[in-house]
Parts: C-alpha cells; sequence; structure tokens
C-alpha cells in the first residue's frame, strides 16, 4: 500500500511540475505585454505605471474568475497582489530606460 501512494504522490507531482511549466510560459508572455506598455508610458508619470485603479480593477476579475472556476477567490488575489507587484517593478524600471 506504500508503495502505492509513493507512485501516486510521484504522479501528482510530475502533473505539478507540468501546470508550474505552464505557469512560467504565461508569466513570461505577459512580461512582454507589460514591458510593452512601460515603453507606451513614455514620458507619463511613474504613476501611470503604477496604474493603482488598473490594479484594483485587475483584482476585481481575478477574484471573480477564480470564483466561477472553484478556486478560492482569496488564494487567487493572494497569488496575483505580488505577482502584479512584481510585474510592476519590471514595468517601472522598463519606464525609466531612454
Amino acid at each position: 500500500m506504500a508503495e502505492s501512494n509513493m507512485t501516486r504522490l510521484k504522479q501528482i507531482r510530475t502533473e505539478i511540475d507540468d501546470i508550474d511549466t505552464q505557469i512560467i510560459q504565461l508569466l513570461a508572455e505577459r512580461q512582454l505585454w507589460v514591458e510593452a506598455a512601460g515603453r507606451a508610458k513614455a514620458g507619463k508619470s511613474t504613476d501611470a505605471v503604477r496604474a493603482t485603479d488598473r490594479v484594483e480593477q485587475v483584482i476585481k476579475s481575478v477574484r471573480d474568475r477564480a470564483s466561477q472556476l472553484n478556486l478560492s477567490p482569496d488564494v487567487a488575489e493572494r497569488t496575483f497582489r505580488p505577482m502584479i507587484a512584481a510585474f510592476i517593478d519590471h514595468e517601472l524600471d522598463v519606464h525609466a530606460e531612454p
């Protein structure tokens, strides 16, 4: 029985690793768009990059979509807030480039 559980756990971990790979691919794609946004905001204030109203709009949308997909809205928000913060920092770097 223990061997069967270990085999199952290995399968579960492989599935999680595959999902993590997909997430990384999507984050790389998201970064391309964030960089484009940073360049598009050239000449605007850093407040335009931080876009606090937009952040809250995204969080609301994330929570709504999470609920529809049976994901805890709290888990979704707690995942997205630091991700958004990291991307804002990256966008600020791009925005500051000459």
